[in-house]
């Protein structure tokens, strides 16, 4: 950030329970200002960062996640780009591996999204944004659409506030001259036990979002035959853990339609029987 060559306001750094030392690191870096709270996830972090640089009075807030670099110019681009009144803007996200990749593929019913010149032949690409990596929000939706939702801990809580955001009329585009590099996204239904906890979250969390695009009632339809069809899949999945990945979107599952969304990691019942059975 201090590499832009569109000079930021201030820089605000939440520190969300770091245990690696990142605090000390922090507290020499006097130009920042930085805010630190127990692990909230990144939902959390992102909540209380957007609140407090809204109340602090700003018009537009910067929001970049941890694993993430911004290119020199990427936030010159976004303030550069046509004015659409309030809105959000988003840098576009190149593969560290492999730069002429996008970190995340992107499939619309007319148009797919694989490798860099798919964006870079339009000058702004609607409806498709990576949040939050490189993501320009204006005070204005804020107000209105209110915080990222801290319930909803990781994995598709980025995406709920996107969808949050078109359901209530604000303009979402990615700018694809403004470039962000992220690594590349992987297969999350490959990661192995225990890390596979944190797809509790995305099965979760899928109703929120499916709600958004589709209104209340079909899009709590829509989530249980999507539900369905994931718990068919890892059943039947060729792997290791199969069992324990069916136990988990099935939790998962019946949380969402419970409204129940108070987990924490540790309180989600497929790992600790995990635990339990594999000590």
């Amino acid at each position: 950030m201090r590499q832009q060559t569109c000079k930021l306001s201030e820089i605000v750094v939440v520190n969300n329970g770091s245990t690696d030392g990142t605090d000390n690191w922090l507290a020499e870096q006097s130009e920042l200002t930085v805010v630190t709270q127990a692990n909230l996830g990144g939902a959390g972090g992102f909540a209380t960062g957007i609140d407090t640089v809204h109340k602090a009075g700003f018009d537009w807030f910067w929001c970049m996640d941890d694993d993430c670099l911004a290119a020199p110019t990427a936030l010159a681009q976004l303030m550069a780009s046509p004015a659409m009144g309030p809105c959000i803007k988003n840098s576009v996200s190149v593969s560290t591996t492999d730069h002429s990749e996008l970190a995340f593929h992107v499939d619309r019913p007319n148009q797919s999204y694989r490798k860099v010149a798919d964006m870079t032949q339009f000058d702004l690409v609607y409806g498709v944004a990576s949040f939050f990596n490189g993501t320009l929000i204006n005070a204005k939706v804020v107000e209105k659409i209110g915080l990222p939702d801290r319930k909803l801990f990781i994995w598709g809580d980025e995406v709920e506030y996107m969808t949050r955001a078109e359901k209530m009329g604000f303009p979402v585009v990615t700018v694809p001259s403004s470039v962000f590099y992220h690594p590349p996204s992987f297969d999350r239904n490959g990661i192995p036990w225990p890390g596979a906890w944190k797809q509790y979250y995305a099965v979760r969390n899928q109703r929120r979002i499916l709600q958004n695009i589709h209104g209340g009632k079909f899009g709590w339809l829509l989530f249980i035959h999507w539900s369905l069809r994931a718990l068919t899949e890892q059943m039947i999945a060729k792997r290791k853990n199969r069992v324990y990945n069916f136990l988990l979107y099935g939790e998962a599952t019946i949380d969402s339609l419970f409204n129940y969304f108070g987990k924490k990691p540790n309180h989600i019942l497929t790992v600790r029987l995990y635990r339990l059975l594999n000590k």
